[in-house]
């Protein structure tokens, strides 16, 4: 079985203004998901061959296109994933009033024309990340009107630490219920500025370092009024934290801490519309290593940013394969029994925060330690119910 997907690296820079470009952009010029069968039957035993380019992070693109809602004028992101999140990351934005155009693996945000506040409760149920418009609009037009988020149940994922942190920025923030159908269920959440004009400043320390939950701060507390200290967050060394404070920065933000546990944030009335390459996706990456390692192959895989996929390096070498790095962004990974000589060997991961173990990666990790000699210990400390796979 040949595993080719050899598509451009990067999408060349667009450098025509963004200003005239959003004139007659239309939501409708985004790529539609095509109708795919859910179930894939797959027949082995085979192995994989070939180069697979690695598409830009999800995880980095839903924050980013958020973002873009704190902005006046245009944002351009470039290497955004064409899957069904982005979809309906642009979708929200677009049913917000915000102009958006995809095209060649781009997508231009115009938020400008924004004129609701509420976020549509079908299209927040599709996924998660629509969440984090909360933040922007509370930030930028004084109020939010947000469904609890939707998406994939992998256990508990509660937004209490978002809107303690809002409320600590000066909103006041409600959670009621909706009725629907005679029954009260599917809650939204108000959230309006105290003060009636915007957020303010202030200091707020999460109890567990979310990723999420730092993210979403960091958007409200970039147009507050004043200085705001975030204590026990995600490390800015994160790299989906990273992604989003440099575009942040890049738009007009002031926003120091990088490498450590607190941020300092000085509020901004105003951002402006900026560019940015989305980094390579560190999930999809380590999953294309596992199923080299799984299927006893040798693939090639690029762009990679090794430094974000040290962790699963560490294990797959400690397991026996052979891990080369053939350029700046290309990763070569063999488990191919003339390359290694014998089989794989068991290993222990206990999933954490970056740098640690990705939960993203447990359960494929998992299907590899089946094939590897030896007995196995997996600790899930992020998601209760990731071992339902």
């Amino acid at each position: 079985m040949a595993l080719s997907c050899n598509n451009t690296l990067f999408p060349k820079p667009f450098f025509t203004s963004c200003s005239s470009q959003t004139q007659g952009t239309h939501f409708s010029n985004l790529p539609q998901p095509t109708k795919q069968d859910p179930i894939f039957k797959i027949k082995g035993p085979s192995t994989l061959s070939g180069h697979i380019t690695i598409s830009g992070s999800k995880n980095a693109s839903l924050p980013l296109l958020a973002a873009t809602l704190c902005c006046s004028g245009t944002s351009l992101l470039h290497n955004l994933p064409n899957v069904s999140d982005i979809q309906a990351m642009a979708s929200i934005l677009s049913s917000l009033g915000a102009k958006v155009d995809a095209f060649d693996g781009k997508m231009m945000v115009n938020s400008d024309g924004v004129g609701k506040v509420e976020v549509d409760l079908e299209e927040m149920k599709k996924i998660r990340g629509g969440f984090f418009v909360i933040g922007p609009l509370v930030a930028r037009f004084g109020e939010a009107v947000v469904a609890l988020p939707g998406g994939c149940n992998i256990g508990k994922r509660p937004v209490d630490l978002h809107l303690s942190g809002l409320r600590a920025l000066g909103a006041v923030v409600e959670l009621r219920q909706v009725l629907v159908l005679q029954c009260y269920r599917d809650g939204k959440v108000w959230a309006r500025a105290a003060n009636g004009r915007g957020l303010v400043g202030g200091k707020f320390r999460l109890d567990y370092p979310s990723v999420g939950a730092t993210e979403t701060l960091m958007m409200a507390a970039s147009m507050a009024d004043g200085t705001t200290m975030l204590s026990n967050v995600a490390k800015v060394m994160e790299p989906e934290v990273v992604d989003l404070a440099r575009f942040l920065t890049d738009c007009g933000a002031w926003i120091e801490g990088a490498g450590s546990d607190n941020l300092i944030i000085r509020g901004k009335r105003q951002l402006y519309g900026s560019e940015c390459v989305i980094k390579p996706d560190r999930i999809e990456t380590g999953t294309f290593m596992l199923a080299a390692a799984i299927t006893r192959s040798c693939i090639l895989m690029s762009p990679v940013i090794p430094s974000r996929v040290s962790c699963l390096i560490d294990k797959l070498s400690q397991a026996g394969c052979k891990i080369s790095r053939l350029d700046q962004q290309t990763l070569q990974v063999s488990a191919h029994p003339s390359h290694i000589g014998y089989d794989l060997k068991s290993f222990d991961i206990k999933t954490n925060p970056f740098p640690g173990f990705p939960t993203d990666l447990q359960p494929q990790t998992m299907a590899l330690l089946t094939t590897c000699t030896g007995s196995s210990l997996v600790e899930e400390s992020v998601f209760d119910n990731r071992m339902t796979h």
